[in-house]
């Protein structure tokens, strides 16, 4: 597995590192991802990328525990530093969820501009979705009567 980390520290700031000093993690999806998200496989794409952000303790921008910190007019070269690499890393990791689903779905969260703005919007789109078709399952093999069919058919069927 491949990935670019400027240096050593944790990318979560504990306030003992100037945000200069904390490393952008950048994912590359095209060896860490074995597939790309399409509308049939979310809950495998989900938990990959799932192992792959708490792996980089990266799961902090999409759950929404590290806020943006917000820099004001005057504000200290250290927050604007911490806004600074929060901006950056948030957008490394857009860029990694744009590289790692289907053309098909990218125009769905194209207009997103956070992390965790396309990470839910995801969730939205493709969970209910996914839930859907394991209950159309779960359903059709409820319905499925073995006496009504050669047993190859029946197999084919389930």
């Amino acid at each position: 597995m491949s990935s670019s980390v400027t240096s050593t520290p944790s990318p979560v700031s504990d306030g003992s590192n100037t945000a200069s000093e904390l490393p952008l993690v950048t994912i590359n999806t095209s060896s860490q991802l074995p597939y790309k998200l399409a509308s049939s496989n979310y809950p495998s794409w989900r938990a990959t990328f799932l192992t792959i952000l708490i792996g980089y303790d990266l799961m902090v921008y999409l759950d929404g525990t590290l806020r943006c910190p917000t820099p004001t007019t005057g504000s200290s070269t250290s927050i604007v530093a911490r806004y600074a690499h929060w901006y950056r890393q948030d957008q490394l990791l857009l860029n990694a969820i744009f590289a790692s689903i289907s053309e098909a779905s990218m125009p769905l969260i194209a207009m997103t501009t956070t992390s965790r703005d396309a990470w839910q919007h995801l969730a939205r789109l493709f969970a209910t979705k996914s839930r859907a078709q394991i209950m159309q399952l779960k359903e059709d093999l409820t319905l499925i009567q073995r006496h009504f069919h050669r047993v190859s058919e029946f197999l084919h069927a389930v």
